[in-house]
């Protein structure tokens, strides 16, 4: 419980950390309807492929520095010798990572599709998606973070792209069935089960490169 109040502490002080990634989030659901003036009877159309990519681009730069200060100031080597489980911890970091900043970007996934939908049945269907692909996004966005600590996000986005296309086109699929009223719990549980994989699996991966860079 003391782990999980420290990072909401630490974060909660680090406001350009947790605001300027729903900043871009909420830019770019603005920009969209800006700049496709052919399509504005029919939003729709393209509107939830540039929801999941803001999704995506939203939670790479919520992690862009996630362990760069403690890295810099010596914390995350007192913190590794000082804990047996840092797996734990990373756990609990992406977590408060997801409270401060993919829980609202979920919430604005689904004012945003309301808004442009007008249909509240379909958008209440987006919300469950928007959370769990904001968390896989995240811990995906981690582990490439902790592969390129020290040696710039460009190669931690580089390392986790390809991991997170996946989760885009099974999101993509998502609203096909949707619109067509198939199968929607089937892509829910298949995220859900891609995300229970991640969620154990990645913070020991993390751990691992985290001791690797120290050592």
């Amino acid at each position: 419980m003391n782990l999980i109040k420290l990072e909401f502490l630490k974060l909660k002080n680090k406001t350009r950390t947790w605001l300027g990634p729903i900043l871009v989030f909420w830019l770019i659901m603005i920009a969209y309807p800006l700049t496709v003036e052919f399509l504005k009877d029919k939003l729709e159309i393209g509107f939830y492929s540039v929801l999941w990519i803001a999704i995506l681009i939203s939670m790479m730069l919520a992690t862009e520095d996630i362990f760069l200060e403690d890295f810099n100031d010596g914390a995350l080597e007192q913190i590794m010798l000082q804990t047996s489980s840092y797996s734990l911890l990373v756990s609990l970091k992406v977590f408060t990572y997801w409270i401060f900043i993919g829980f609202p970007v979920s919430v604005l996934s689904f004012l945003m599709s309301f808004g442009t939908s007008e249909n509240l049945t379909a958008s209440l269907m987006v919300f469950p998606l928007s959370i769990i692909s904001s968390y896989i996004f995240l811990n995906l966005f981690v582990m490439g973070n902790a592969l390129s600590l020290n040696k710039g996000s460009v190669l931690g986005a580089i390392v986790s792209m390809p991991l997170a296309l996946p989760v885009l086109i099974v999101l993509g699929k998502s609203m096909t069935a949707i619109q067509l009223g198939i199968n929607y719990p089937g892509f829910i549980f298949l995220l859900l089960g891609c995300l229970s994989i991640i969620i154990v699996t990645v913070p020991i991966v993390v751990s691992f490169i985290v001791k690797a860079h120290l050592e």
